[in-house]
């Protein structure tokens, strides 16, 4: 019974702090109406049915399933009834930090515009994030490299005339924008010949006043003081001779501007750079965690306690870890002989047995899935099997059927099971062990727990940090 009382204290505990955060985060999933709608995404990477859709940063609603039609993919969202959704809401795609988890944001649009119906599409606008960045630096980069090549071939081409003549075309085009500058400072001058002269005079003091500071034989003048000008001198030259020495390096092509300007394949390998940062972000957002434990009763054994973590890092492909709490499994037993001797020198054999039940067991497995089937292999419970698992998500059902080991003499373990979702993050599950003993050893399990997807577990996460 002491496992059943360490798991009844610890899901009580982390139910009061779900209950917490859905009050705090003002996370609705669960409490009042939704309207359904549509949106066709172009690309759908990263984006899972149950994600959360956001109004202004606060969660609104949620994605209930993602289909496939032709190249596209359309998305089936729902949005509380209290948030008016019109034809003028823009569904965009965002992500949370720089690698964070994406997730679709709603722009409302005009507040007086009538309620789009139910059911209808909602228009779609591209998102931002590194992702983006990294195509359009590449395309810069793109950009940047044929801009190069055009120049090159046109400083080294070999038609000279097609070059004079161009020349000749400009100087012609010159010379006739030069008359017509002479005709406009004619107007120009013309009945202003007194403001002229002023300005030329004004111009004359300026000349004398600048000459003056800079002769330096002059009292009280600039140059004449060349402890103080020399500092300043030495300044702009060291760097003009720096400036000097950068732009011939990059002249010649040293250094990452230069090579960037004059290399081709410096702008290839940056490229790629780009293009394998992309696909390692993408990998990364791919990445989903499923967090559950539960806690429960068998009806031979006692209290059970379980505690698994599901990584997903593609649709098809999933990892199973956990630990299980329960008396239920092997029993190591170890016999050792020792000799003690009695008072009158005879010797006496004793036999002492030493019973090891472990209480921990652990999973490690990995799996498959095709469609709503999965199958997994592994340690189940620190012995070696396989499963089988049937997936019903949209009425928040899994039904599995385990097959492995405890100990050479019983055979194998058969254990059914099936599991619910009573509401929001809230499950139960109900397990059949060994139902295939031929010595009655039956066993039942109920159990009651939290499931957290990874939108749970920041809602969660982000409480217990505030």
């Amino acid at each position: 019974m002491n496992e059943l009382k360490v798991g009844l204290l610890t899901l009580l505990a982390i139910a009061s702090l779900v209950i917490v955060s859905l009050k705090i985060t003002s996370n609705q999933a669960g409490f009042g109406e939704y309207v359904t709608y549509r949106a066709i995404l172009n690309d759908a990477t990263g984006i899972y049915e149950k994600s959360t859709i956001k109004v202004a940063g606060i969660v609104a609603g949620r994605i209930k399933a993602i289909e496939l039609a032709g190249s596209q993919a359309v998305v089936t969202f729902e949005v509380l009834k209290s948030i008016k959704i019109t034809q003028f809401s823009i569904l965009r795609i965002k992500t949370i930090g720089f690698l964070g988890d994406k997730y679709l944001d709603i722009y409302l649009g005009d507040p007086n515009a009538p309620r789009l119906e139910e059911g209808q599409y909602v228009k779609v606008e591209g998102g931002a994030g590194f992702e983006q960045l990294g195509k359009n630096a590449a395309d810069v980069l793109a950009d940047v490299k044929e801009i190069s090549q055009a120049i090159k071939e046109a400083l080294y081409d070999k038609d000279r005339k097609n070059m004079i003549k161009g020349i000749m075309d400009d100087a012609r085009a010159f010379a006739e924008n030069a008359k017509d500058v002479s005709v406009s400072l004619k107007n120009i001058i013309s009945g202003n010949e007194g403001r002229l002269n002023d300005t030329i005079q004004n111009l004359q003091k300026v000349a004398e006043q600048l000459a003056y500071e800079t002769d330096r034989y002059a009292d009280g003048s600039l140059m004449n003081d060349m402890e103080g000008v020399k500092p300043i001198l030495a300044n702009v030259r060291e760097a003009t001779d720096d400036l000097r020495s950068i732009m011939s390096d990059v002249k010649s092509g040293k250094g990452t501007v230069g090579k960037l300007l004059r290399d081709e394949e410096v702008v290839d390998q940056v490229n790629e750079t780009l293009a394998g940062v992309n696909r390692l972000v993408n990998r990364i957002n791919n990445f989903k965690t499923d967090l559950s434990i539960y806690t429960g009763y068998n009806t031979e054994f006692g209290g059970r306690t379980d505690l698994n973590i599901d990584i997903v890092p593609s649709p098809e492909r999933f990892f199973k870890l956990g630990v299980v709490l329960s008396d239920y499994g092997p029993i190591n037993e170890e016999e050792t002989t020792t000799f003690t001797s009695t008072n009158g020198g005879s010797e006496t054999t004793v036999n002492e047995r030493e019973i090891d039940e472990s209480q921990f067991k652990f999973n490690v497995q990995i799996g498959r899935k095709i469609g709503n089937w999965g199958l997994r292999a592994g340690l189940i419970e620190t012995t070696g099997g396989v499963g089988f698992d049937y997936h019903l998500p949209e009425y928040g059902n899994t039904n599995f059927l385990e097959i492995f080991d405890y100990q050479e003499d019983a055979g194998p373990n058969i254990r059914f099971g099936t599991e619910f979702r009573i509401w929001n993050v809230f499950h139960t599950k109900l397990m059949a062990e060994d139902i295939a003993s031929k010595s009655g050893d039956q066993s039942y399990v109920i159990s009651a727990g939290l499931k957290f997807t990874d939108d749970d577990l920041a809602a969660l996460i982000g409480v217990l940090a505030n």
